[in-house]
């Protein structure tokens, strides 16, 4: 959930102290509904986000291929102004039996776009998302069979490697604001445990704020134009390569019959 600050507030101090006034209703209302974030990839810029290629062993066909999705990356302050930590989704996923995969956060049957193997949190370099920091995030991935009986049109761009965006349907267990404030201790001693955890500091700098959320149920992931956080990808795949046997070339002699005598 999106915080609606009232349009009269606009300077920074201020803005806090609204949110600090108003942080438990703030996090009462979070836990109240399901986070989801959609937006035109059209409205908002493109980040230069990389990712290195995977080997896999699967072999993609006409009607499934085999991808490996970016569900959510943690200690990163995304644009409901939350930042998941370590272990956000780890008591959910040994408790859920089925996690959903739609497209949009739409959820019917008609918006299945695949099902997923496997949902696990895995440490991942900072660098392989291109950010200038050193040392390890974790990522919530999932190893996700995509089925063209589903969607054609999504099992397509999947293919081509259009889809480099998700976003997850999660609900709120255990979260906290963290602010820069000497009014609230407790805020002033979150933000002095989670922020140097940030890969995007500069965002929380700006608003003087975030949100920590250390546990939290996970209903679905979801392929979107663009997610709430960016660091959302599809791992590229590197096929598999052939590897060429080192065997000792034979070599053809033939023999000078002329040299010998009969």
């Amino acid at each position: 959930m999106r915080i609606h600050i009232p349009e009269h507030i606009t300077e920074k101090e201020d803005v806090i102290k609204y949110v600090l006034e108003n942080q438990y209703e703030i996090i009462a209302l979070k836990k109240m509904e399901t986070k989801i974030f959609v937006k035109s990839i059209d409205s908002m810029p493109k980040n230069a986000i990389t990712t290195k290629a995977y080997t896999t062993t699967n072999k993609d066909t006409d009607s499934t291929i085999f991808r490996t999705i970016v569900g959510n990356t943690y200690n990163w302050m995304d644009n409901h102004d939350d930042a998941h930590f370590k272990g956000t989704f780890t008591k959910s996923i040994s408790e859920t039996d089925k996690i959903f995969f739609y497209h949009d956060h739409q959820h019917m049957t008609s918006a299945k776009v695949g099902k997923f193997d496997k949902v696990y949190e895995e440490e991942v370099s900072w660098s392989d998302y291109n950010i200038n920091k050193a040392g390890t995030t974790i990522s919530l991935l999932a190893d996700a069979q995509i089925k063209q009986a589903y969607n054609p049109a999504i099992f397509e761009q999947y293919k081509d490697g259009e889809i480099d965006q998700h976003s997850v349907g999660m609900i709120y267990v255990q979260i906290q604001l963290c602010a820069q404030t000497k009014e609230d201790k407790k805020a002033q001693s979150a933000w002095d445990k989670y922020y140097p955890l940030l890969g995007n500091q500069d965002r929380a700098d700006a608003k003087g704020y975030f949100f920590a959320v250390t546990e939290a149920k996970l209903k679905e992931i979801s392929c979107v134009t663009q997610g709430s956080n960016e660091l959302t990808p599809t791992r590229q795949l590197e096929p598999t390569k052939a590897v060429t046997p080192n065997i000792e070339p034979t070599i053809k002699v033939t023999p000078d019959f002329s040299k010998i005598n009969f």
